[in-house]
């Protein structure tokens, strides 16, 4: 799979006159709970000429291809810093992916500059908003659901959790972060993985000790954050500096 990726990423710098200078899976294979019948998620960053930055014509700031199986988004470094200074969730995500199709120092230094700069309550806060936003909109009421949505929904709580107690952001895989839920939630947890193994669209029947712990874990309000970015001089010389290079 790794040619087709790599196929499809020069057929984006070909079409656009970009170059990416990194490209990670993100997503359930990220997580790793992936399906058989998953796609690939590939996420990268790109860099256009100096002069497109400098010009009337800038190269684009995002760029989309997608085949049967594979779903390619790319922002320009530009987008991605602009971003990161909102301490950007997708981001987070992004920088801390374990499954990386095409590496470079600058991913390195962007993550630095994100881990030591970003709004760690925000992302907490959005971790728990999104864990909402799913159970609210594909949950509660029935006897099964989407194994898929449980572990959105547990992953995100989950991930909060760890922001909470080792005031840092979580790692992608799974594994990693569920032992911060409860015994049970994590063998339940391991159960969708395992139902959702063949196909994205298995089910499985609620739990009700999961449902309470999900439901006491998304009650809950939030103060207003202090969203600034702790790096913003630092991220921008560095930024001036790659693109000087190009």
């Amino acid at each position: 799979m790794k040619k087709e990726i790599i196929k499809i990423i020069k057929e984006a710098e070909k079409k656009h006159k970009i170059k990416v200078v990194w490209a990670i899976e993100s997503g359930s294979r990220a997580w790793g709970f992936a399906s058989e019948d998953s796609d690939y998620d590939l996420r990268c960053i790109h860099i256009g000429k100096l002069d497109d930055y400098l010009g009337l014509l800038p190269s684009p700031q995002q760029v989309n291809l997608t085949t049967e199986v594979l779903d390619l988004e790319s922002w320009d470094i530009r987008k991605f810093a602009e971003l990161t200074l909102k301490s950007n969730p997708q981001i987070a995500e992004w920088l801390r992916s374990p499954i990386v199709y095409i590496d470079s120092p600058i991913r390195k230094q962007l993550k630095k500059y994100f881990d030591e700069g970003c709004s760690l309550e925000f992302l907490r806060q959005h971790y728990i908003r999104m864990a909402k936003q799913n159970y609210h909109k594909y949950m509660r009421i029935g006897m099964s659901y989407s194994c898929k949505k449980y572990l959105y929904v547990l992953r995100g709580i989950a991930c909060a959790i760890y922001i909470e107690k080792e005031k840092k952001l979580p790692p992608l895989p799974y594994k990693e972060v569920i032992e911060y839920l409860p015994d049970y939630a994590c063998r339940f947890f391991e159960r969708c993985v395992s139902q959702k193994n063949t196909t994205e669209k298995a089910e499985i029947l609620t739990d009700e000790r999961v449902s309470q712990f999900i439901e006491k874990s998304l009650n809950q309000n939030f103060d207003k954050v202090d969203t600034r970015f702790k790096k913003t001089e630092e991220l921008n010389k560095y930024l001036i500096r790659i693109l000087k290079k190009t």
